[in-house]
């Protein structure tokens, strides 16, 4: 497995849940991606955390993914900043 994990900040912590809801269909369709989750505070500072089968799926779906954020740069204050990883243990 590989995981991929996006820092962000909005202006408008009350708009990133239906921003990312508008989304829900198009992400859950991202080849490879194992889950997802997006979390948040209400000062708007947030994460997306995926987990993909492996490496090349996770940068097999760069392009798709870059995509998905564009759409939403609308709610972000700066470009998201990503780390990746290349361990993952599932605990639950």
């Amino acid at each position: 497995m590989f995981a991929r994990m996006t820092s962000w900040k909005s202006n408008d912590a009350s708009i990133v849940q239906s921003s990312v809801e508008s989304k829900r269909e198009e992400i859950l369709a991202v080849p490879g991606m194992l889950a997802c989750y997006v979390v948040y505070n209400e000062d708007g500072t947030g994460v997306t955390f995926a987990v993909y089968e492996s490496e090349a799926a996770a940068q097999a779906s760069a392009a798709q993914i870059q995509a998905i954020y564009a759409e939403l740069a609308s709610i972000f204050t700066a470009p998201p900043e990503t780390v990746t990883y290349s361990g993952t243990i599932h605990l639950k």
